[in-house]
């Protein structure tokens, strides 16, 4: 008689865990940041943040799309660096002026957790500084 309890509630605990999580998301609109990276820059830098695309390769005479899996360059970066770059594009940090910014279509958190979704690709990982 107890194992049938001890399953109820379980299944009781595990239903709220989920629903806490399903409504966090759907409070937030529902929309990671991979899913945002992938609609706003996975055209340029590819899927897999290799800028490894047929647009990085039309715009290879004009400008080298960044790999962020480039971890020696991506990891020398700062948040602030990556997150200027997002927000006020390219020609504003001193980068490739057709990176556009995307400043006005994304929260302050938006742009935070795609700073920290592109630290996941890079090759050695990001370990930030203490």
């Amino acid at each position: 008689m107890r194992r049938p309890t001890v399953r109820i509630i379980l299944s009781a605990a595990l239903a709220v865990i989920c629903a806490g999580t399903w409504t966090t998301a759907s409070a937030a609109g529902g929309v990671t940041a991979p899913e945002k990276y992938t609609t706003l820059c996975a055209s340029c830098h590819g899927p897999k943040g290799d800028g490894n695309t047929p647009t990085a390769e039309g715009l290879k005479a004009m400008v080298k799309v960044r790999d962020f899996t480039d971890g020696k360059y991506m990891n020398a970066r700062t948040d602030a660096q990556l997150t200027k770059v997002i927000k006020e594009g390219g020609a504003a940090a001193g980068f490739n002026p057709l990176m556009v910014a995307f400043g006005s279509q994304l929260s302050d958190k938006e742009v935070k957790d795609i700073v920290a979704f592109i630290r996941t690709v890079a090759k050695p990982p990001y370990k930030p500084k203490k």
